[in-house]
């Protein structure tokens, strides 16, 4: 895969992040936190992609969730933006992939008082889509 694409799926990751922050009706400071450690411990240090000013492609999950933050856009937009990217791409995103994607949800769903059930729900769903037969 290119740069471009890893730019396309962390981006698409930053919606996937903020519909599971924004699950439960509002984003909490620790799911913040949690997103930004995700990106800076777990996934910076494995992208090799970078853009054209040499920012590490899995900074840009972060710019996206930032954004829709600000626009207080909607979750169950973002969620199926998020959907629309991984059956466009599905036969581009390995196992690993579909892992780290599981990993980061859960990680942000457990930073502020565990897993909620609306966050629990999205996460059924998002399983569905990752790992269907």
């Amino acid at each position: 895969m290119n740069a471009s694409f890893y730019k396309k799926f962390y981006k698409n990751l930053g919606k996937l992040l903020y519909a599971i922050a924004k699950a439960d009706g509002k984003i909490q400071e620790p799911e913040v936190k949690a997103i930004h450690d995700l990106v800076t411990t777990d996934l910076a240090p494995i992208e090799e992609s970078t853009d054209s000013f040499g920012t590490d492609a899995a900074f840009f999950a972060e710019f996206e969730f930032e954004i829709l933050r600000d626009q207080e856009a909607n979750k169950d937009r973002a969620y199926q933006k998020f959907l629309e990217f991984l059956k466009e791409n599905d036969k581009h995103i390995g196992q690993p992939l579909r892992n780290l994607i599981l990993t980061s949800v859960e990680k942000v769903a457990e930073a502020y008082h565990g897993t909620e059930e609306a966050e629990a729900r999205l996460i059924a769903d998002l399983k569905g889509h990752l790992f269907k037969k």
